[in-house]
């Protein structure tokens, strides 16, 4: 048998010991790692109309590859306590007989397993964020150039990547004529859902996302053309559809039969 103290002694052998210079490596390791967490969603929450935190951003250039790697460069507003409302890419995807097939972006109906599901949901998500109204009138222009040009290339950047998914969709379906635009879903608060109990896909919590101007007089010329106009969904309709002129971004929107094919609009070049 052996003795209480003999079998201390050896565990106190067996144990293995760590160099105090080790222990400081893996403290800096774990402390970077731990900045990397912290870094992408301070990145994300210090972003104004303006553009990103200078100095978030100096610090986020160190640690980036580092993010992206692992996939951790993420903004996580998404979450609680106040996750606010999650945005969609409606696509019509129209045949040569002039059928429309119309699709949500993202859709657990088409993209599985979950992580397909949440890279097109951020892809939904990604759009929405770097929406910018088309060019601002002449006067804004003379007032603030710099702030016109910056307008411009945002807008430019949407466009582009609007174009994108429009031209992805069109291939992955045979060339057919495909048109986006973007929807709103907004959650219900808690005094509304216990006064009025409804699903969370009750179509009153949705609203189209209207491309347009923010200069009444450049309403008519752009609401003419606006990419994202397609048959209205089977569940969501924007009110007075076909008005083109005095529609603000923030129009709700309401169940109404979706109207036919021949109202689409052609998406922009």
């Amino acid at each position: 048998m052996l003795s209480g103290s003999s079998l201390s002694e050896m565990s106190s052998e067996e144990t293995p010991q760590v160099s105090p210079r080790i222990r400081w490596v893996l403290s800096i390791l774990v402390c970077a790692h731990l900045i990397a967490l912290v870094l992408p969603p301070l990145a994300f929450q210090t972003r104004g109309a303006l553009g990103d935190s200078p100095s978030v951003q100096t610090l986020m250039s160190m640690v980036r590859g580092y993010t992206q790697f692992l996939y951790i460069d993420r903004g996580y507003a998404f979450f609680a306590p106040d996750p606010g409302p999650s945005h969609l890419i409606q696509a019509a995807i129209t045949d040569a007989s002039g059928e429309v097939d119309e699709r949500m972006i993202p859709s657990l109906d088409d993209q599985w397993p979950r992580l397909l599901y949440h890279r097109h949901f951020m892809l939904a998500e990604y759009l929405s964020e770097i929406y910018q109204p088309p060019t601002p009138s002449e006067e804004f222009a003379e007032l603030d150039p710099v702030g016109a040009q910056l307008w411009e290339q945002s807008r430019a950047r949407y466009e582009y990547v609007r174009q994108s998914i429009v031209d992805h969709l069109q291939h992955k379906n045979n060339g057919r004529r495909v048109v986006i635009r973007r929807l709103e879903h907004a959650l219900p608060g808690f005094i509304e859902l216990a006064n009025d109990p409804i699903p969370l896909n009750d179509p009153r919590l949705y609203r189209v996302l209207r491309d347009q101007a923010f200069d009444p007089e450049q309403t008519n010329d752009t609401s003419s053309n606006l990419p994202e106009a397609i048959p209205a969904p089977k569940n969501v309709q924007p009110d007075d559809e076909s008005s083109s002129s005095g529609v603000s971004e923030s129009e709700s929107a309401t169940p109404n039969p979706p109207p036919a094919a021949g109202s689409e609009i052609d998406s922009e070049a």
